[in-house]
């Protein structure tokens, strides 16, 4: 009850920070992210990225997922499926083709695109509220993203998104269910 009390507690502090930041912010901020990001050579190299449709406050990487589909990358975003508690990685070719799925996160519509196999996915870029230098994710509490990546495939690269002040020195973690990524990037860190 303790480690989900301190989650809860980080949460809180970290949110009311993001809600804070101007979208004018958000966007200096994630173009630094942005171009943190692109000059990696796993980035470079890539074929297929996973992204995501960024709610308030995330780090906002549309402008990025539609340049990567000009440079002929494939590109997927979660799709959630509240029945079986889990998400999908759906490919995606125009942003405007996405709906409002659960949780009021805009989604492929699964009816009009394709799932891709996880198996095939370079790069994963994943949200969260709060990173530790450990490469501890701390999400939203839902366990979606966590449940995901144990499933990946060893060689795909788990890149966390967040900014400066969302990386923590330490986070409290499950061992059992708390999923690292493999890289963090900020606007002036690559951890």
């Amino acid at each position: 009850m303790k480690l989900n009390t301190e989650k809860e507690k980080i949460r809180k502090i970290l949110l009311k920070k993001v809600f804070s930041l101007t979208e004018k912010e958000i966007l200096i901020r994630s173009n630094r992210i942005k171009d943190n990001l692109c000059s990696l050579p796993i980035y470079k190299n890539s074929k297929i990225i996973m992204g995501y449709y960024p709610i308030k406050g995330e780090v906002d990487i549309l402008g990025m997922m539609k340049g990567a589909l000009s440079q002929n990358k494939r590109i997927c975003l979660p799709v959630i499926d509240l029945k079986k508690n889990d998400l999908y990685p759906f490919e995606i070719k125009d942003f405007n083709d996405c709906i409002l799925g659960p949780f009021g996160i805009r989604q492929p519509d699964p009816k009009k695109s394709r799932m891709i196999s996880v198996k095939d996915i370079d790069i994963i870029l994943t949200p969260a509220i709060a990173f530790d230098y450990k490469k501890n994710r701390l999400g939203r509490g839902k366990g979606f993203y966590d449940r995901f990546l144990k499933k990946i495939n060893k060689n795909t690269v788990k890149i966390g998104l967040a900014f400066d002040f969302q990386v923590l020195e330490s986070l409290p973690i499950h061992t059992d269910l708390d999923q690292k990524v493999s890289l963090i990037a900020t606007e002036r860190f690559l951890i």
